[in-house]
């Protein structure tokens, strides 16, 4: 009876509804959505993996460097070692080191929701609830109690955050952060392939032109000068570059869909 009346004075609400669900149901067992998150993630990991491999190669490249120690005696045993200018780098390349471990983390805790919120068990709580939901719905005289829509709503957000996060991921990389990416990547790359040339410059310096010659001429390929970037700071910019958008893709954003999730929870759903 209470169905009769619903179609007889809402037909196309209820035809509305239905669509919906339909929809919801389509997307839900769609399973190019989860390949294709599933995909981004994967080469996000690997794309850090390699940043993470050539910022340990500089680091090691400059260890090797601050290892070189040249020894002369001016009255008293005197010690010079070009690496120090290198501390400042090293330093801040340890860090980025750390900080893209953090990165894997966040990617590695997306990857696993993810899987998680696409399980067959996920779909099938979703569908079934959704169904039941529906069926409820029409037959009901006062519609769904409040904790069924609070129940729905949450299975539905779980379901599907991850996946629109991860799209929204993806068309920044597209729109900005890839093109950046790889740009820094590749004056890691150069910085890296500098320092080994400055590594044998230094003591081929040191040996044709002496100590202090040496340590000029390798120490201002380093710092640089006022027509040309040193590799310190080639390097730096890159890294800082790399942190920018690590930051925003693997840790800013995912917080924010997960606060957004709970916000929009909260603001529809009150108690």
């Amino acid at each position: 009876m209470q169905l009769a009346l619903k179609l007889q004075r809402q037909p196309l609400w209820i035809a509305s509804v239905s669509l919906a669900l339909v929809g919801t149901l389509v997307l839900t067992w769609l399973p190019e959505l989860d390949r294709a998150a599933q995909g981004y993630l994967a080469n996000a990991l690997s794309d850090n993996l390699l940043i993470y491999a050539s910022a340990r190669g500089l680091n090691a490249l400059i260890s090797v460097i601050q290892s070189i120690e040249i020894s002369f005696s001016l009255g008293a045993g005197v010690a010079v070692n070009l690496g120090e200018v290198l501390d400042p780098l090293n330093d801040l390349i340890e860090r980025f080191s750390a900080f893209i471990l953090y990165g894997l983390a966040g990617l590695g805790l997306q990857q696993l929701a993810l899987t998680a919120s696409s399980s067959i068990p996920a779909k099938v709580l979703l569908s079934l609830a959704l169904i039941i939901g529906f069926a409820w719905w029409l037959v009901a005289e006062n519609g769904l109690p409040q904790w069924s829509k609070k129940l729905l709503i949450f299975l539905l957000m779980v379901r599907f955050v991850f996946a629109v996060e991860v799209g929204v991921s993806w068309v920044l990389d597209k729109a900005y952060f890839e093109a950046q990416q790889q740009e820094a990547i590749s004056t890691l790359d150069i910085a890296q392939i500098k320092l080994e040339s400055v590594k044998e410059q230094y003591l081929e310096a040191v040996d044709d032109r002496g100590v202090f010659s040496g340590i000029w001429s390798t120490a201002r390929q380093i710092i640089g000068s006022e027509n040309q970037d040193g590799i310190a700071d080639l390097a730096a910019g890159a890294i800082v570059q790399l942190i920018v958008i690590m930051l925003v893709r693997s840790i800013l954003l995912p917080l924010f869909f997960v606060w957004l999730m709970f916000f929009l929870f909260k603001r529809f759903i009150p108690d």
